[in-house]
């Protein structure tokens, strides 16, 4: 095995165990040296990342936001101050998966609905049409009616993509819908699922937009809406 190619196997993963790179370690003591600094550089890194969130960090960072966007409210028009979006709720969430086992894209909008009470809660302004399409606007996307039960839209991040985050109160309680722009490395799943939640994604013109609801309930309903009213431009 090349230097070149070497090195490349053990940049991709320094724990790995596969039977040429051991063996080119093996002959070789610079490519065995090389493997051992890489090792210990990404055991300092893992370590670095150990970092305690304390417990109530995104609801005080949700809180202060809030606090924040209110004292505007009162100064501009009501959809204006929407635009602003709730960038704490998002930090608290971020930082809070982030420093935790990594999840697929699936798995972290299944994690936000742990937190869809929370947000909620913290959510001073009134959600209409307006709102909605002034967020949907920066993915090229519209509501061409509004969807029944709206109380909380908000930006968040999925594997790094920038997304919307609806917050749907339904006959069959909280569900979220999350509008995600594609993009070539990010794989939305069809279904995906845990111990609470299921979801299942819709494939459109610009995005993949996923629907998450309690584990017994029935998503069609909301995915055929979702289908019919949002739209997005060539």
């Amino acid at each position: 095995m090349d230097e070149l190619e070497f090195r490349r196997r053990i940049y991709a993963d320094p724990e790995t165990t596969d039977s040429d790179v051991v063996e080119a370690a093996k002959a070789d003591e610079s490519k065995r040296s090389f493997w051992n600094e890489q090792k210990q550089l990404d055991k300092q890194f893992k370590q670095a990342l150990k970092v305690e969130v304390p417990d109530d960090l995104a609801s005080k960072l949700i809180w202060q936001q809030s606090a924040d966007e209110f004292t505007r409210y009162k100064r501009r028009s009501r959809w204006y101050v929407a635009m602003a979006a709730s960038v704490a709720f998002t930090i608290g969430i971020g930082l809070t998966m982030w420093y935790h086992q990594p999840l697929s894209i699936g798995g972290q909008a299944l994690a936000h609905m742990q937190y869809a009470e929370m947000e909620h809660a913290h959510s001073l302004l009134p959600v209409d049409l307006n709102m909605v399409n002034a967020k949907l606007a920066s993915f090229g996307g519209s509501l061409s009616e509004m969807l029944d039960g709206i109380e909380v839209a908000n930006y968040c991040h999925l594997s790094t993509v920038r997304s919307l985050h609806l917050i749907v109160n339904t006959p069959q309680g909280k569900m979220s819908v999350f509008v995600v722009p594609q993009r070539g490395d990010i794989s939305v799943p069809s279904k995906f699922e845990d111990s609470q939640y299921h979801g299942e994604s819709i494939k459109m013109r610009r995005a993949n937009v996923m629907v998450v609801g309690d584990r017994g309930a029935d998503l069609s309903e909301m995915k055929k809406a979702v289908s019919e009213r949002i739209q997005f431009s060539a």
